[in-house]
């Protein structure tokens, strides 16, 4: 019997036939990838929920965005908005069932850099009550060689003092009930800066390397008045009526400035006013100009040690000729 020619081996279609499976499994398997990638891409542009029976529309944007509590009202009002078909009555309690919906595109949350302030100087000297708040609310104690950053807002309280050294070599003592942030500073060959804002209290500053050139920029804000230096060293006292630390009362949220080197201008919404040396300045209100006068006795009280007690003439070389005297005895 002669054999089926469609079984035959020799027959040309019968290899043809085994290899389309094949073909097949192979052009599916090129296919896949690029399929499950466009799906992937669109699930991550648009989302769809077909709304099932007793489904209602807070328990799933609950289900859908727990991690964006706050946003939950929002995100319902979007949907509403989106698919007035779903919601006849543009309410969420009239949401129909066995509809299709969408829903808000996804947000990519990208992660948060980590917080780097720059350091720009660290407490020297310190007692009582003194803290800081980072530019990121996080609060911290400061103590004797603690950095302090840009962004830094400075606390004392009433019994509190901190001297800080600055990347300048300023040297800022922050007195008793003071609020100072640090808004910038630099000491860059092209960026000479340095902004302070005393929000309230009182407090001495010694000028650093910034404010000794022209084109520095070098301001203290306060809420009365801002000031700038040439090269100098003040003490001021702002929104602080109560005093201590040593520092009398004023009755009045005034501002209070000594020059004790150097010269301040002083700069409000009235006037630009220019404290020389051993002058003192009182400026009542932002639209007051400064008043040369007396300041109250005890107002700005600065610390003992603020400065290094001056030598008496001559002391030193006592010193040296009592030294040279014992050795020539012994």
């Amino acid at each position: 019997a002669c054999a089926d020619p469609i079984l035959s081996h020799k027959h040309p279609v019968m290899p043809l036939m085994r290899l389309i499976p094949l073909l097949i499994l192979l052009l599916l398997s090129s296919l896949s990838p690029v399929q499950v990638s466009a799906s992937s891409a669109l699930d991550e542009q648009i989302r769809y929920l077909h709304i099932q029976k007793g489904q209602t529309l807070h328990n799933i944007v609950r289900r859908l965005y727990p991690e964006r509590k706050a946003e939950w009202p929002k995100i319902r009002r979007q949907i509403i908005s989106m698919n007035p078909h779903a919601f006849p009555t543009g309410e969420a309690s009239s949401m129909r069932a066995n509809v299709r919906i969408e829903l808000p595109l996804k947000q990519v949350v990208k992660p948060t850099p980590a917080y780097r302030p720059a350091q720009v100087g660290k407490v020297i000297a310190q007692r009582g009550q003194t803290l800081a708040v980072g530019k990121n609310n996080v609060k911290r104690k400061l103590s004797v060689g603690n950095p302090v950053f840009v962004g830094d807002k400075l606390i004392t309280g009433e019994d509190g003092f901190m001297r800080l050294k600055m990347v300048d070599q300023a040297q800022l003592d922050i007195r008793c009930f003071s609020i100072m942030v640090i808004e910038e500073y630099t000491l860059k060959p092209a960026s000479r800066t340095s902004i302070l804002n005393l929000l309230q209290g009182s407090l001495r500053k010694v000028t650093g390397e910034i404010g000794r050139l022209g084109e520095d920029i070098y301001e203290l804000k306060t809420p009365v008045a801002s000031v700038g230096v040439r090269g100098t060293e003040y003490a001021l006292r702002v929104f602080q009526s109560r005093g201590c630390d040593g520092s009398v009362d004023t009755g009045e949220d005034a501002m209070y400035l000594e020059v004790i080197k150097g010269l301040v201008d002083v700069e409000n919404k009235a006037a630009k006013t220019a404290v020389a040396k051993g002058d003192t300045v009182y400026i009542p209100l932002p639209d007051s100009a400064p008043v040369d006068k007396p300041l109250p006795e005890g107002a700005l009280v600065l610390e003992k040690d603020a400065r290094p007690e001056p030598e008496e003439e001559g002391a030193s070389w006592w010193w040296l000729i009592g030294g040279l005297l014992l050795i020539a005895v012994l």
